[in-house]
């Protein structure tokens, strides 16, 4: 060991011995940073993968590693929660409130520069110093002979590039935002380190099988690297990385103002990433990630008056696209993956940094391509600069006409290089009415003073009961509802009286389908004792509030009643117009609520400047589509296909066949120009041409697609420079084919074989008549039916709704009932191998297995073969779990018998010794009387 790890051990035990660690908060996995090749390659590597295995074993094995790690509950909120509060704090310095207000781009916000000077620490294990990693050149493409201090300089702050594995030059973190923001951002700081942690790896690298497997005690070698940064500085040099207030944790509205916590950690330790297959460390790496401290801002750092809270980690090897993408996170960011790693992926790939785009180049990653869209319209509003030139067209602005528009490649930020085309708000789908066809509802979102009220005459006879079916969901304890008499929170059957977090009492939070008496939809039924108000004219209110930031759904409410014994006093279940009910921003509605809003968002992508990797990767240039919806808050498409916050619309809807997602878009760009080869890919004629009409939702494989609005909006690009630098496009709307506004949609609740169905109408002129098509032959004219099917199986529903000007508009959905989820196998024995085979059935979704062989061994393959290590009966069970994380297992014994063999050595003496002959002999005898069949060895 030399002097500087030996000094930094010591370090390391005088601040850890005299200052408390917070119990450290298991820190999550960024899926959107996966090395698929590199994790099939370690696990091959370390014999956990044979070299031989089949393309099955190995997409099971692949498919283990990355669903082991999905984000918990906890961890989602504390990141939105962490993203929201630094929306929110910006919303407050511009005095707005809410970021549509604010103007797109200025002449004053393009003159705008942003400085971030960065902590970046180096830090190694006692059991894995950085300077005997144990790693070859054909384990990394961003391998080195050596790590010191002066690469990571180089790789996050030249403004030359650095020095790649191979002597070539190339782009560091500070040249990829000065270029995304068109020399506007400046990603600055300094490297310290490298120091050596308190314990060995797997102290905070190992999996914690209680939090999706997450790196148990990531946050305290965060907390240990800067502290034992800190403890080589002075004070004056640590203030340097507390420059900003991004929080407004002072509540002033500056935010470019020191707040005692460092602004911006970047953590390297000295293993390859888990995310590319955790080098000779396995599960005990650590994934590549932005988190936080736990604690109120983070944790003191020991002898300093700052603190630690943001931070992102990143591996020895680190090419500059992980830098970026995980800085992208800590500038507000969200991943635009799909981050539950589930199906063929979302419709983004490397069209965006912050999905695959973090890997392009060569070396992979060395390359990052550009932002979204909707990533750029983000960090233009945060931190002004150029990192767009943006035009917003309303699509009521548009006619059949058309109107041309001269677009630049989206890296050219001194001209217009992104179009905004707004479109009308949808209606989103909510849980039905309790009964009847309609039903109150809070509305959902940040800082909301919501309510519903009404006065009523008391009458002086108790008990005095008021009722109302009701279910929601909301941030605990963060937003609420409370049920007020005269402005007085009054106590109920799920009140909360009090609460840690704020002063509110008798609060409804949290989520009532959890509660024991929930149905299916999580209705309760919510009651309070108002035999206290007897005799008075009270107002009764029912509020609903949120911080400002992660919310729910809100709350609904239905059947309202206020009964003294058997007598009703009052009632409303929302099917009426009721005068006495007044409503503050509750709405009465059905199955639906108003959407927030929608957009197309439009680029000219290209192979120049930072998106010359998408050449790498094959994807071909041109005008891009997306689609951003803000009712949508992830791109988790294996929860909800078709729905995207932010994705691609593939002009080519042609399948490559066995590919995910992140291949079917590498032709996603509108183009006068044919496509180039892709492997796989046959069809290469050009479309230019978008048609909001057309079906983009890719019915056979439906997290490729999106569904859109059929507006009659078409986009086509009638001029294209030969390298995409320029085009033009003509926005057209067809003011002839959309001629009603009427539209429908329909949600449906499943139990059992009994589907309950509800229907969404708006636009159009009342009264709407309906007709279900339940796809089963049998048909409905109810607006919200209930239907029982014969059989489990898959049924395609059409709902057709006419209005009174005989307009239609339908919708159709599939409605899949499953079979009872049976786990059921078969076994055969060659010795003490068993071949197992899977005969599990129904459930849904795609079915994930479990098995334990008895012998402490267990596999997640569908079939397995399982070699025991000696003779006797096992018990093996196998669990199956469907995608809805219904389970059911089966339990069979096995018994396996080792082969037996003669002993081949004959005895050198006489007496009473027997032979190897006589033994035979005596073996033979045996297996006359016992039937099994045994290959016996040769005896010499």
């Amino acid at each position: 060991m030399n002097r500087g790890h030996l000094l930094s051990l010591i370090i390391s035990a005088v601040l850890f011995s005299t200052s408390c660690i917070v119990a450290a908060a298991p820190a999550p996995r960024d899926p959107a940073i996966a090395n698929q090749d590199q994790i099939l390659y370690w696990m091959k590597k370390r014999g956990e993968l044979s070299p031989n295995a089949s393309l099955e074993q190995q997409q099971q094995l692949l498919a283990d590693y990355l669903q082991g790690g999905k984000l918990s509950k906890e961890q989602l909120q504390t990141l939105n929660h962490n993203r929201q509060l630094l929306k929110a704090a910006y919303q407050r310095s511009q005095g707005l409130t809410t970021l549509s207000k604010l103007q797109r781009v200025s002449a004053a916000d393009a003159s705008v520069t942003k400085t971030v000077k960065v902590l970046a620490v180096l830090i190694d294990f006692p059991d894995l110093p950085y300077d005997n990693n144990r790693l070859t050149s054909a384990d990394s493409e961003m391998y080195y002979s050596s790590y010191p201090a002066s690469h990571y300089q180089g790789l996050l702050f030249s403004n030359s590039g650095f020095s790649g594995p191979s002597g070539q030059n190339l782009q560091s973190a500070y040249q990829y935002y000065q270029a995304a923001s068109g020399n506007s951002f400046y990603f600055t700081g300094d490297v310290k380190g490298w120091y050596t942690a308190s314990h060995n790896a797997a102290y905070y690298g190992a999996n914690d099988p209680d939090n999706n497997d997450s790196d148990i005690r990531a946050t305290e070698l965060v907390e240990e690297a800067v502290a034992l940064a800190a403890a080589n500085m002075s004070a004056a040099e640590l203030a340097q990385y507390d420059v900003e207030d991004p929080y407004d944790i002072d509540g002033d509205g500056n935010l470019n103002e020191p707040d005692g916590i460092i602004d911006h950690v970047m953590v390297f330790h000295s293993s390859i990433g888990e995310e590319a297959g955790g080098g000779v460390l396995g599960d005990d790496a650590i994934w590549s990630h932005r988190y936080f401290v736990p604690g109120s801002y983070g944790q003191l750092i020991p002898g300093t008056s700052k603190r630690v809270f943001g931070y992102t980690i990143q591996p020895i090897d680190s090419a500059v696209g992980v830098c970026v993408h995980e800085f992208g996170h800590d500038l507000g960011l969200p991943d635009e993956y799909n981050t539950d790693n589930s199906g063929d992926g979302e419709p983004v790939g490397y069209w965006s940094l912050m999905s695959n785009g973090s890997w392009t180049g060569a070396p992979a990653g060395s390359a990052p391509t550009g932002f979204s869209p909707y990533a750029r319209d983000f960090l233009q509003q945060r931190y002004k600069g150029r990192w767009l030139n943006m035009q917003t067209i309303d699509y009521t602005a548009l006619t059949a006409d058309g109107t041309d528009v001269v677009l630049n490649q989206a890296t050219d930020s001194n001209s217009l290089n992104q179009l905004e085309i707004t479109l009308p708000p949808g209606e989103v789908a909510i849980t039905a009415p309790y009964a009847g066809d309609y039903q109150y509802y809070s509305g959902s979102g940040n800082q909301l003073n919501h309510a519903m009220s009404f006065n009523v005459q008391l009458p002086s006879s108790s008990p005095l009961t008021l009722t109302m079916k009701a279910r929601w969901d909301t941030e605990q304890y963060y937003d609420y509802a409370q049920l007020l008499v005269d402005g007085v929170a009054v106590a109920g059957n799920y009140t909360v009286s009090t609460n840690s977090v704020n002063n509110a009492r008798n609060i409804i939070t949290g989520d009532s389908s959890t509660l024991a008496a929930a149905d299916n939809n999580g209705w309760v039924t919510l009651s309070f004792d108002l035999s206290a108000y007897a005799g008075n004219n009270k107002q009764i209110s029912l509020v609903y509030k949120t911080d400002e930031a992660l919310g729910g759904d809100g709350i609904q409410v239905d059947n309202i009643q206020l009964m003294a014994g058997a007598n009703i006093v009052f009632a409303d279940d929302a099917e009426q117009l009721n005068a006495d009910m007044t409503l503050n921003r509750f709405i009465r509605t059905g199955a639906s609520r108003p959407g927030t809003g929608r957009s197309y968002l439009v680029q000219l992508r290209s192979y120049a400047g930072i998106d010359r990797g998408l050449e790498q990767a094959g994807y071909d240039p041109g005008v891009l589509v997306w689609l951003r919806d803000q009712d949508v808050d992830d791109n988790n498409v294996g929860d909800h296909p078709g729905k995207v916050f932010i994705g691609v619309v593939d002009a080519d809807q042609h399948l490559v066949s066995g590919q995910p997602t992140l291949v079917q878009i590498h032709d996603a760009a509108f183009s006068l120009y044919n496509q180039s080869y892709y492997p796989g890919d046959n069809y290469r004629t050009a479309t230019s041409i978008f048609d909001d009409r057309d079906d983009y939702s890719a019915p056979s494989m439906p997290q490729a697609g999106i569904k859109l609005p059929a507006l009659g909006f078409t986009l086509e690009v009638v001029s294209q420079e030969l390298d995409s630098s320029q085009a033009t496009v003509r926005l057209t709307m067809d003011d002839s084919v959309v001629t009603s506004d009427l539209a429908t949609s329909f949600a449906m609740a499943l139990q059992g074989l009994q589907v309950s169905f509800s229907a969404s109408t708006s636009g159009g002129t009342a009264p709407y008549s309906y007709l279900w098509n339940f796809g089963d032959g049998t048909t409905s004219a109810q607006q919200n039916p209930q239907h029982t099917y014969t059989a489990a199986g898959s049924y395609s529903v059409t709902l057709t709704v006419t209005d009174a000007q005989a307009q239609t508009a339908t919708a159709t959905k599939q409605v899949t009932l499953n079979a009872t989820l049976a786990a059921a196998f078969s076994s055969t024995v060659n010795g003490l191998t068993a071949q197992f085979s899977n005969q599990s059935s129904g459930g849904s979704g795609t079915l994930s297995y479990h098995w334990n062989f008895g012998d402490g061994d267990s596999s997640s393959l569908t079939s397995p073969s399982h070699t025991y290590r000696s003779s006797g009966s096992y018990s093996v069970t196998l669990t199956v779990t469907d995608g809805s994380n219904a389970s059911a297992s089966a339990t069979n014994t096995v018994t396996v018998t080792a082969p037996i063999t003669a002993d081949s050595t004959s005895s050198s003496g006489g007496g009473g010794s027997l032979g190897s002959w006589c033994l035979l002999g005596l073996l033979l005898a045996a297996l006359g009387r016992r039937k099994p069949s045994f290959r016996v060895a040769a005896v010499g």
